[in-house]
């Protein structure tokens, strides 16, 4: 069709000249054009053909002048670098335009334990640990003032009860989802009344390991990044930890994961690098290492910690959070602790805490008093040898407490000679009426072991007996405690 219509514009353009010039000569005798009116009438018509062979050219788009459409079009120029940015934004997350919802993080105040709820941009929801037995009830509160009806994503790091202890009564009191937790198990009747109640409402386990996707939320990167080995002997180095990437915000909720499992990470390049951090195993030394921290180059640190007798957060943890110009935040001194994000910018509802550095001697005592919560500790050489019986005594603070108040139990062990034993492992079991609670901990450099534990909604009037057992290089010894809830 092109060629054809330049054909004809060829011809008529040759003709009007030839019509034109017969206008004035009067006649062409080679196309016998006789007369002036002729040629005219020649022109007119070479004209004609000429116009007809123009409309049969395509449009070139490039050169056509703009449509009312296309007036306020961006510039080609312009055009090519939006396109550019463009790309570079469907590539790269962290440069997108904020997110029109927010992703909620609430590191909950459960005392000396862990407990996160996460809020999704499309509002389903993620249970991450839920506390002690004692802070069921605040769990379960806490959730329903959130609107919560279902927990779509259920995660028990490990079976440890200051992590899953009120687990039982979130899967009792909501519609679940999806429930993890990593291949280890407790004989504790805690880690059962879980099962019990996952049984009950016709759930099953998917066993917890890393390289799991989340289904939380399509614009929410929920991966869980451990276990790494479901065979480790260590529980807290068995705990599920889940990393969250929204955007340019990113949270790493590591449980009682510890320097073990951060070595890994450093060694297979997962990537760790976040925004927030969930300092491992509560501020213990046996996690946050100075390798990892500058790996995950963190904003932001929480401790989810309370009153305890294990010396957490540890100074050492604490100095090297500091060090990097990490804005702490503590359960202890904050309460429950919210971060909320667009994707783009951050925000939390609480005052960072500030770092005071440890004088010398403070530091030392410190150390000295410290004690972990590892069930086998390695005794030290400066231990007393006990081979042949240990002495051991229970003090509780308050006999008669009120429900929810905390109370400590202070065991002191000694050798047959009257000396303090350090390094003893405590095993304190809670008989409350309904379940038994299990509590333990190691004794100092004094032979002294401090076990606080919140009553919760005990039954008042019900005495909860507390048996005790103590052993140390293979010798056992019993003593026993009691209260009466108001």
């Amino acid at each position: 069709m092109e060629f054809l219509a330049t054909i004809l514009m060829l011809v008529a353009f040759f003709s009007f000249f030839i019509g034109l010039l017969g206008v004035i000569k009067g006649s062409v005798k080679l196309i016998r054009l006789r007369s002036r009116k002729a040629s005219s009438l020649f022109v007119v018509a070479a004209f004609v053909v000429f116009m007809i062979g123009g409309t049969m050219i395509p449009t070139d788009p490039t050169t056509n002048a703009p449509t009312e459409d296309q007036q306020e079009a961006t510039p080609i120029k312009e055009q090519k670098e939006t396109k550019t940015e463009e790309t570079k934004k469907a590539n790269d997350v962290a440069v997108s335009e904020p997110l029109t919802e927010e992703l909620a993080v609430h590191f909950v105040d459960v005392g000396q334990g862990a407990a996160q709820v996460i809020i999704a941009p499309n509002k389903k929801v993620m249970v991450i640990d839920a506390g002690n037995n004692d802070d069921e009830d605040k769990m379960v509160a806490y959730l329903k003032e959130l609107g919560v009806s279902k927990v779509d994503v259920l995660i028990g790091t490990h079976p440890d009860a200051d992590h899953i202890g009120g687990m039982d009564a979130v899967i009792d009191s909501f519609d679940i989802g999806k429930v993890y937790m990593p291949k280890v198990q407790r004989d504790t009747q805690t880690f059962e009344s879980v099962l019990q109640s996952i049984q009950n409402k016709g759930l099953t386990v998917t066993t917890a390991k890393a390289g799991i996707e989340l289904n939380l939320d399509p614009t929410v990167q929920a991966k869980m990044i451990a276990p790494l080995d479901d065979t480790a002997s260590d529980a807290n180095e068995m705990s599920a930890v889940v990393r969250l990437q929204y955007g340019e915000q990113s949270f790493l909720l590591t449980g009682d994961a510890g320097i073990t499992t951060e070595e890994k990470w450093l060694q297979s390049g997962e990537m760790i690098k976040s925004t927030v951090l969930l300092t491992g195993h509560h501020g213990s030394s046996h996690s946050t290492s100075e390798a990892f921290l500058q790996a995950v180059q963190p904003k932001y640190a929480v401790i989810q910690v309370g009153k305890n007798s294990y010396g957490h957060p540890t100074s050492e943890v604490l100095e090297r959070l500091h060090n990097e110009n990490i804005k702490i935040y503590r359960n202890d001194t904050d309460r429950t602790i919210v971060f909320k994000t667009d994707g783009k910018g951050i925000n939390v509802n609480k005052q960072a805490w500030v770092y005071t550095p440890v004088p010398k001697s403070q530091e030392q005592t410190q150390a000295n008093n410290q004690t972990t919560t590892d069930p086998i500790v390695t005794p030290p050489a400066s231990i007393p040898d006990v081979t042949s019986s240990l002495q051991a005594t229970a003090v509780i603070d308050e006999a008669t407490p009120n429900q929810n108040e905390e109370v400590t139990v202070t065991v002191t062990v000694k050798d047959q000679n009257g000396k303090p034993v350090n390094g003893a492992n405590v095993h304190l079991n809670l008989q409350f009426k309904s379940k038994d609670t299990v509590y333990e901990g190691v004794t100092n450099a004094n032979g002294v072991a401090s076990l606080a534990f919140r009553v919760g909604r005990a039954a008042a009037g019900f005495t909860v007996d507390g048996d005790i057992t103590v052993s140390a290089n293979g010798i056992t010894t019993t003593t026993k405690t009691a209260f009466t809830p108001r």
